[in-house]
Formats: C-alpha cells, structure tokens, sequence
C-alpha cells in the first residue's frame, strides 16, 4: 500500500522589476500561511540574484525564519541555496541558525547551479557539468560534516540532515544526492522518464530518503473554467519558454491551450477530480513521495491562486486518497 502523499507549494517569488519587493513578499506570505492554515506539509522559496527569472528573492532562508514565526506547522525551506555560487561554511552555519530559531521547521534545499548570470555577479568561471558537480558534492559535504561536528557551534540539530534536500537534474545529481544520504526533489522541466531514470541512479547510490517530484499547477472549479482562467497565464508562460531557449525559436505558438501545457512546462490544470487524476498517474509512473506544485504564476490573479491553493487542500488532497 503505498504511503499517504505529502503536498508542498513551491514558490520562486516572482514578479515584474517595478513591482516592489516588500508587497511581492508579502502576497506570498499570505499564500504561506493559508497553506499552513489548510495543512500543507512544505513551502519552498528559490533563490535568484539580479531580478533573474523575474525573481525577487536573492536570499531564501530569511523569508524561511521570518515566516516561520506567522506559520504553526509547516515546513519551510529553500529550493534551492545555489552551493556554487556561497561558501559552505558561511550556509552551514546560517542553515544552522535559521533552523535553531524556527525550532526545527526548516527544510533546507541545496543546487549545484545558477543561471550564467548569476555566476558572473559572484565572479564565478563557467564550469563544465563534471566540474559543477565535483564542486558541489565537495561543497555539500562541507556543510554536513559541520553539522555533525562536536566542535561546531552552533550545533545542528540532529534531525537537520534528515530534513535536507537536493534539487537533481541529472543522473550525476542524483548519485551525488544517493552517496550523500539527501532527500531528492526534480525539476518540473523533467520528464516521467528521467524523473524514472534519476530515482534509480539514486537508490543505486545508496539513496534512502524522500523523493519529490514538480509541476505547475492550478485547480479551477470544473476543467472548462480552469482552462480558461489559466490559458493567459499560460501563453505568457510559453512565450517566456519559448524566449529563453526551452522551446525552440522558430516554433508557433499553438491555438490550443491545452497544447501549451505539454513538456517542458508539464503544467497540471483541470477541475479537482481532473489534476487528482493527473497527479495520481504521475506518481503511478514515477513513484515519489511529495509533490511540489507551483500555483503562483503571471497571469494569474491573486484570488485565483488563492482559490487553487484551496482546492488543492480541500478537494485534490482528499480525492488521491480514493485514487
């Protein structure tokens, strides 16, 4: 029988450059604690540097500790600390600090890369993926030796390695993930067949921990109505895909909405009973033990994201169980 599915929101604190970075954070401090409010088990914040990927955030663990006192029971964390782009010892200790104060609330996320971008801004080399992540398995196990350190202070908590993350994009991120004893959450760019791929490079390994799969999500009243509310959201999505590379140039954008949900954006949209279904078939195929879902899209008012995030408690959550 398999275990009950953990639900967690994923959050990469976006908005345009003129909006104020206060007010974005606080929208999503609402959304935190409603999710909390309605019994979700995580919400992560992304890391980005630079308004890159429209990102407000350069520094997710303080929005973690500062929301962690406006929250009860929710687990919150980043996905992810960009390792390449810090030094261990400096996110070590933070990581440490942070989780102390939240009373062992934080569920830290750690990434071997950054957009070219932000390596420039910290003077960081373009390196090669086989360097990437020889730098980022020497860095991660930096951190959890200090951790396990009797001669560090402050002390981690014991528990703090077990509640620690690795994104994994790869089969070498999933091995380094494996060797390491992290738990493992993919990207939403990925496919049923990598996500498949990288679960077994991890449990070759030696991985022992939980896996967490991604999508976009939102969850309208019925499927006609979600489609409609999302498919302006949608477009700008696609268009910003196709902009950045994800899709390539010379392709046309497709008059179907449903089409633009299609990889790489892998978008779950429906009625409750719909991304249930979706959702429930995903981890047939797959087999993890979270999923992420991204509800905080362009396009999309704050109402409706709020009112997805809802149905994703109070309808989507309990109809996997019948699933």
């Amino acid at each position: 029988m398999a275990t009950p599915l953990r639900f967690a929101l994923l959050d990469h604190i976006e908005a345009p450059r003129e909006c104020a970075s206060a007010e974005v954070y606080e929208e999503v401090a609402g959304y935190v604690r409603l999710a909390d409010a309605l019994g979700f088990d995580y919400y992560w914040f992304s890391e980005h540097h630079s308004h890159v990927h429209y990102g407000h955030l350069p520094w997710p663990l303080l929005l973690a500790l500062h929301l962690a006192s406006q929250t009860k029971h929710i687990q919150l964390g980043t996905a992810i600390v960009c390792l390449n782009l810090h030094h261990p010892l400096a996110i070590a200790e933070q990581t440490v600090v942070a989780d102390l104060l939240m009373q062992e609330r934080l569920t830290p996320g750690f990434g071997s890369g950054s957009s070219p971008t932000e390596s420039v801004l910290f003077g960081k080399e373009a390196l090669s993926e086989q360097e990437r992540h020889a730098n980022f398995a020497e860095a991660l196990g930096q951190i959890l030796a200090n951790w396990q350190s009797s001669e560090s202070l402050p002390r981690a908590h014991p528990t703090l390695h077990a509640r620690s993350w690795q994104a994994v994009n790869s089969v070498g991120s999933a091995q380094i993930a494996g060797r390491l004893r992290m738990n493992m959450m993919y990207s939403h760019l990925r496919t049923p067949e990598q996500y498949k791929l990288y679960r077994q490079a991890y449990f070759d390994s030696g991985g022992t921990g939980l896996i967490a799969a991604n999508r976009p999500v939102y969850v309208g009243p019925d499927d006609v109505t979600a489609m409609a509310e999302l498919e302006p959201a949608l477009r700008v999505l696609w268009r910003r895909f196709r902009s950045e590379g994800k899709i390539p140039a010379e392709t046309p954008e497709p008059d179907d909405p449903s089409v633009l949900c299609g990889h790489p954006i892998n978008f779950l949209v429906g009625g409750p009973e719909s991304v249930a279904a979706q959702i429930a078939a995903l981890r047939a195929e797959t087999d993890f033990d979270v999923i992420n879902l991204e509800p905080n899209w362009a396009g999309l008012s704050s109402e409706q994201i709020r009112g997805s995030i809802q149905r994703l408690a109070e309808q989507v959550r309990p109809a996997l169980g019948t699933l």
